[in-house]
């Protein structure tokens, strides 16, 4: 699975936003706006990122500062991450994990955040939750906290 960030191929963008829409609608207004403020912006967040398998877009993810539970600190978050039905089950998920917690170290951060409503999912890939939250389209979700990975080293596997 090869992961490009929207930035490297915003010919990517329509093929994820139809995948997003079919599967995901309430999310499409924040996601939107999100793409958007990616490509309008500089810097290395707020990003989004795609990944392709086999030429087909099977999943991806973004990153974004925001606010800390009950803080007024700011931290990483993976906003979204989404694998496209067709493709779950096969393992496809944990290295959009892995991808995000090292693009996190790679930035500097040392924790990562992420809110949803799936318990005993991300907890196998070392987040824990920190408390409860409602995310961006209003439902009920927990908060979760992991640290960030290091960058890869030259010649390391991706």
């Amino acid at each position: 699975m090869k992961i490009y960030t929207i930035r490297e191929r915003p010919d990517l963008i329509p093929a994820m936003l139809e995948s997003l829409e079919a599967h995901w609608p309430a999310c499409m207004p924040w996601i939107k706006k999100h793409m958007e403020k990616v490509l309008a912006d500089e810097g290395p967040v707020p990003d989004a990122w795609i990944a392709v398998e086999d030429g087909k877009i099977v999943g991806g993810y973004t990153l974004a500062i925001k606010e800390l539970l009950y803080s007024q600190d700011r931290g990483l978050w993976i906003a979204t991450l989404y694998m496209d039905p067709a493709f779950r089950g096969k393992h496809l998920s944990p290295i959009l994990i892995e991808h995000a917690r090292r693009r996190g170290g790679e930035l500097g951060y040392e924790k990562i955040y992420l809110a949803t409503e799936h318990t005993n999912y991300y907890e196998k890939y070392g987040f824990y939750t920190i408390g409860p939250d409602a995310c961006a389209w209003g439902e009920p979700t927990q908060m979760f906290e992991n640290t960030t990975l290091p960058p890869k080293k030259e010649g390391q596997a991706a």
